[in-house]
């Protein structure tokens, strides 16, 4: 029963991104690595089911390992340099036929995987071809990396058609310039140009490396994960083209792919050009959403009850932080006197209560206040006394109460009161 409980909570929670995620194209990348793994027939079967699901997809894989197995099985060298592949002549050949090996393999692969129950779909079908048109990486740092390229531009109308026809578009690292010419490509460089041409609302990554991240990452920060790795380095490109959110899945998590994208709290690292679930000013629509935080709170009298004018009247006054479009946190400040400013009704949803976001919200009434000139904070509380001492806030009497608040004040709840001086 628990098992079965899990899942209903699942579907509960997947609901609105199910509604979210129909109709918005994701640009989804992996590694040779990643398709020579024991995980990636389950990746395979995620894919299909996004795509059921009613999201525009266009994958784009590597093959970076697959080239160096078939080089050593000749005898080839295998030439790196800046994370670029020296493609001469006779490594071009391999490079060109070790692409359309995979590129087969995984047509087969997510072909079968859409054409069976029960994600069996007639207007599904899987599509690659020559989208890209490249050009030479040229000579760098004195290396002529001779037939590695750059990604010059994609065929976005022709992209977009398919995507349109509830086609899955595959993209492989490899591009042709308009002479004829082709070109090895590094797949985060096809991913990163697919992902800002044709606007895509997400690009993900699934890879295979053990990253020790935060669950989100925004772009102010994300140099400080960076180091020297490649990968990090193509998201921060990916956020600064203009792709607003970056998604890093491990393709060992069975069921990330869908995890990540179907549950409000993800499985893997988020990246975005700002903050997630940045604090902001409240306004009149969000009222609804501010009555369903605090409704719980106010039934178990934790609360004093608000209607929805009064809300409404004083909607200025909040300020809110958001996750995926829910109100998952709340606050209010009232001006007392020239000096003395109220903290009412902050709230935090249950799901988060664990996390960092009363701090937050706190700090946004702090700085708030300060910019309103007031040099104190009050609260009244009759449940978070010692959450409020551990921030800083002092045991105040109600004979300390601006005059305002002391005729408002209710003895039968007899509220704790406490100050906190602003610095």
């Amino acid at each position: 029963m628990p098992s079965l409980h899990s899942r209903i909570d699942f579907f509960r929670e997947a609901a609105p991104y199910i509604h979210l995620h129909r109709g918005k194209t994701f640009v989804i990348a992996f590694s040779g690595e990643v398709i020579d793994s024991e995980y990636f027939a389950g990746i395979i079967n995620d894919i299909a089911i996004l795509s059921a699901l009613g999201v525009h997809i266009v994958l784009v894989h590597g093959a970076r390992l697959q080239i160096d197995q078939h080089l050593q099985q000749l005898g080839f060298s295998i030439d790196i340099s800046n994370d670029l592949r020296i493609t001469d002549v006779a490594t071009l050949k391999i490079v060109k036929e070790t692409i359309g090996s995979l590129r087969v393999e995984i047509e087969n692969k997510l072909s079968h995987a859409l054409n069976r129950p029960p994600i069996i779909n007639e207007g599904l079908g899987v599509l690659s071809g020559n989208f890209i048109t490249a050009k030479p990486v040229g000579v760098f740092e004195g290396v002529d990396y001779q037939h590695t390229g750059k990604v010059r531009k994609i065929n976005t109308p022709l992209i977009q058609s398919l995507l349109d026809s509830n086609n899955i578009v595959l993209l492989s690292s490899l591009g042709f310039s308009p002479t004829g010419e082709a070109y090895n490509l590094r797949y985060e460089d096809v991913a990163n140009f697919t992902a800002k041409q044709i606007q895509a609302n997400k690009l993900i990554f699934i890879t295979q490396k053990q990253y020790k991240l935060a669950r989100e990452i925004d772009l102010k920060n994300i140099n400080q994960s960076i180091d020297n790795n490649p990968l990090l380095k193509d998201i921060t490109s990916a956020l600064n083209q203009g792709v607003k959110r970056v998604h890093l899945v491990d393709a060992k998590q069975n069921g990330g792919l869908l995890l990540e994208l179907y549950t409000r709290d993800g499985i893997g690292t988020m990246f975005t050009a700002s903050l997630y679930d940045d604090i902001r000013q409240a306004t009149i629509d969000d009222v609804s959403g501010i009555i369903e935080l605090i409704s719980p709170l106010e039934e178990k009298g934790i609360l004093i009850k608000r209607s929805r004018e009064q809300l409404e009247l004083e909607i200025n006054n909040f300020i809110i932080t958001q996750r995926d479009g829910k109100i998952i946190g709340c606050a209010a400040l009232y001006e007392m006197d020239a000096k003395t400013g109220e903290l009412a009704c902050l709230v935090i949803h249950p799901d988060y209560r664990t996390g960092e976001q009363g701090d937050k919200i706190l700090k946004a009434i702090t700085t708030r206040a300060k910019q309103k000139k007031l040099q104190q904070l009050l609260v009244l509380t009759t449940q978070s006394i010692d959450w409020f001492k551990e921030r800083g806030f002092i045991i105040g009497k109600v004979e300390d109460l601006p005059a305002k608040k002391k005729a408002l004040y209710n003895y039968q709840r007899n509220s704790k009161v406490l100050f906190k001086q602003l610095k």
